[in-house]
Formats: structure tokens, sequence, C-alpha cells
């Protein structure tokens, strides 16, 4: 099995990825999580990878071992996080309790009109960040996705929002699809991307994390470079059952320089990023969603 993300196969079956959401839209959230057990305990069965990168990772966040019942309460976790990506997007965060008790980091960009980088990682709930739109319903909000990666995954959640389809900004089309960004940023749109997992062949930046190196993208931290948009980060934790807590946080765009520094400034940038996202998911380790060896070198 390779260790890059980008080589596994995608999970589940489409046909009936959307006949459980229709079931769980149809039944309520209350029975749906009785139903999500048997789905939960089959993928913990089968999923061999994914027990041996959760107890990797959570044997680094936690300082200790990881137990067998730590690994099931992390796929656990998972598996509600997804769930309550339905309701989420399919209706409209109904019964989906999102706080942000300190809004204000975000709050100081959209009061100014600017466009700007809405950094997410795979720890949490990324479509929380739906809650902007909740709050701001005149706020344009774009989520960057790759539809290459994962078809079954993006054709699901635009059946369940088809608002969604203008929304996302798909970056799998071809190589520097990146670009497309930029108009949107100058059009002063929120720009949400995940910021954790480099694509195959993309340019990414060796930092520290949790005490190894790893690499990460570059292509965000460049945009930031490029376009001197704010840079905000954000997480969506899972703290229980249909509630997250959304916490955003001001991240220093990196500056322009010199041709020389560029590469300089940008490992910095990333450094940073890192350095935040490690002390959230310290924080919040069941919420980590990066099943697999994060900390391998790229294929």
């Amino acid at each position: 099995m390779s260790n890059r993300w980008t080589a596994r196969p995608e999970a589940g079956n489409p046909t009936v990825m959307r006949w459980f959401a229709r079931i769980c839209l149809w039944v309520g959230p209350g029975i749906a999580r009785l139903l999500l057990g048997p789905v939960c305990l089959y993928f913990f069965m089968v999923k061999s990878d994914a027990r041996a990168a959760s107890r990797t990772f959570l044997g680094r966040a936690m300082g200790r071992p990881a137990t067998l019942r730590d690994t099931w309460r992390h796929l656990w976790v998972f598996s509600q996080v997804l769930l309550d990506r339905v309701y989420l997007l399919g209706q409209d965060g109904r019964g989906i309790t999102l706080d942000a008790p300190r809004p204000e980091a975000l709050a100081e960009v959209v009061d100014q009109g600017e466009g700007c980088l809405l950094l997410g990682s795979h720890l949490g709930s990324f479509e929380a960040s739906r809650a902007i739109k909740r709050a701001r319903p005149g706020v344009s909000l774009r989520l960057v996705m790759d539809r290459q990666h994962s078809p079954a995954a993006t054709a699901l959640l635009e059946a369940l929002n088809p608002e969604l389809a203008g929304q996302v900004l798909d970056i799998g089309a071809q190589p520097g699809a990146g670009l497309a960004l930029l108009p949107a940023l100058q059009a002063g749109s929120l720009v949400a991307l995940l910021a954790d997992r480099p694509r195959g062949g993309e340019k990414t930046v060796v930092v520290e994390f949790f005490g190894k190196p790893a690499h990460f993208p570059a292509a965000p931290h460049e945009i930031a470079m490029v376009t001197q948009a704010p840079v905000v980060l954000f997480w969506g934790i899972h703290k229980a059952p249909g509630h997250y807590e959304i916490i955003f946080e001001r991240l220093p765009a990196p500056g322009r320089v010199a041709r020389a520094d560029r590469a300089e400034e940008i490992q910095r940038s990333v450094q940073r990023y890192a350095a935040r996202l490690e002390h959230h998911a310290r924080l919040a380790p069941y919420n980590w969603f990066n099943f697999y060896d994060f900390w391998a070198d790229p294929v």
C-alpha cells in the first residue's frame, strides 16, 4: 500500500453512499447515529492501514502508546464527522451546533471586504466552515476541492447541496489550476482550502511536525505571498455528536521578498501553519483524519 494518500482508492461504493445519506436525512441524526455503529465497526475491522496510521499519530499526539480503544474512538469520531457532513450540507446545518467563541480573526477581514485565504486541514470538520455563511449570508465563500481524487464523494456532496457546485473551485483539472484562486480572491471571496495534504506531484516544503520532518504543500503559502491576501486559519473541532467549536486564527502572510529569499520565506510560513496545526491536534487528537503515514516521503 502506497504511503501517498492520493494513491489510495476512494472508499465506499457511490450508490451505497447516496442511499445511506438519503436514509440518514429521512430518519434524522438521532437514529442515524445508531446506524453508524455497524458501519464504523466494518471499517474498523477491514482497514488495517487506517488502524496503523491511527496508532502512529495518536502515540505522537498523546505522548503514550495508543490502545485499541483509542484507535476505535479515533475512527468513531471520524465516522460521526462524516455523518454530520450530510446534515451540514443536506439540511443547511439544521440540528448541528456550530459555536465560534472568538470570531474576531475572521470578522475583521470580512468587515473590510477583503478577499481572504481560509486555510483548513484534515483536523475536524472542514464543512463546518459553512458556519460563516450562516453568520454572514452575504459573504462569498468558495471551496477548493479536487474532483479527480474523490469524484464519488464530491458528487454526493453536490447532490446533497446543489448550491455547493457553484461554490467549488476545482484544482484537480490540470497542473497549475491553483491559479483559479486568484480571481476569486480579487473579487473579495473567502477562499477555503485544505493546506495539510500535498497532491501527487505538487511542490512541497519539509518542516518539523510533532518533532519529525513532514511534507506540506507550498502552493497555499505561495498564493498568499503573490496576492498578499489576508490568511486566516480555520478549524471545526468535533466536541460531541452534532456539536463543533469553530476556531479562527490570523496567520501572517509571507512577505514580498527578493526572489533569492522566497523559498526561505515560504518555509517560515509553512512552519508557522504546521506549528498551529500541531497545537490544535494535540488538544483534539481524535479529530485528526489523515489515515496514512503522514511523515513518509511522497512517492
